[in-house]
């Protein structure tokens, strides 16, 4: 961890001097284009190099693109935040690191661009006041570009930076790669079957308590409508009861009055049966 924190000071401090070189860079830029269109394209008017803002940083603005100057400020700026995201314990990839996915293409493309603007920039001169210094300008413009991106990417970022930082990655335990060892998909495969296996198990137990809890409302609905049909059958067989009773009482009267009127007939026939036998003896 000292040798990460210790490489961070010192990215961080180059990635401030360079920071300072292209800032520097692109003032002198302005100040010799500003100076170069009012001049309305004589070159014998205008300096071949301006000095920028800072004087004694003058001597790395040595073309007018500023891509000498980026290129570096680019590369010590990923280094150091890179270096940052170790020291605060974040994995990374190791093919890429401490860059991004495609720095390489852009740093060369960044370098084609610094050459074709040189070449451009010689089309800007007034032919009858150009010289020597000024071609000269715009091919330190076109050379210096290019050769900074050839230098960063071939002999800076592959051969250099990538193999330490890849080394710094896995001493420290940070590397994230699935070309040979497989310890680190294997532990990401591990994490999200366990991830995987706890969300299973989040919705095994929601499912659950959904089940149980629409069987609970199922069973207290049919005890309800049992209690509601019960209750409804009790009091028609109340009111059959009722009816029964009613009709039984009106049964009971009627036949009672039938049999007393049987019975007083029965005595009148008798009372007639004694007459007729009293007078056929007398």
């Amino acid at each position: 961890m000292k040798k990460i924190l210790l490489l961070f000071v010192l990215c961080a401090a180059a990635t401030a001097f360079c920071a300072l070189a292209f800032v520097n860079n692109v003032a002198a830029v302005a100040q010799w284009w500003s100076a170069f269109l009012a001049a309305g394209g004589d070159s014998s008017s205008v300096a071949a190099k301006m000095p920028g803002i800072i004087p004694w940083l003058s001597w790395s603005a040595v073309d007018y693109s500023a891509v000498t100057t980026f290129i570096p400020t680019l590369g010590f700026l990923c280094m150091t935040v890179s270096l940052l995201r170790m020291l605060a314990g974040r994995r990374a990839r190791a093919g890429d690191f401490p860059f991004f996915r495609g720095s390489d293409q852009l740093n060369v493309a960044l370098g084609l661009f610094g050459t074709l603007w040189g070449i451009i920039v010689i089309g800007y001169f007034r032919l009858d006041t150009v010289t020597m210094a000024d071609l000269m300008q715009c091919l330190h413009t076109a050379l210096f570009s290019t050769l900074m991106a050839v230098v960063w990417v071939f002999l800076v970022d592959r051969p250099l930076v990538r193999p330490l930082f890849t080394r710094l990655l896995e001493r420290s335990g940070l590397a994230e790669t699935d070309e040979g060892d497989l310890s680190a998909a294997v532990e990401r495969l591990v994490e999200r079957l366990g991830a995987a296996s706890d969300a299973f198990d989040r919705r095994q137990a929601e499912f659950e308590a959904a089940f149980e809890r629409r069987q609970r409302e199922f069973e207290e609905a049919a005890e309800r409508r049992h209690a509601e049909q019960q209750a409804k059958f009790e009091q028609r067989q109340a009111a059959y009861e009722r009816d029964f009773d009613a009709r039984q009482k009106e049964y009971v009267e009627f036949f009672r009055r039938r049999i007393d009127e049987l019975e007083r007939r029965a005595e009148g026939a008798e009372a007639r049966l004694k007459k007729v036998a009293e007078a056929v003896i007398g």
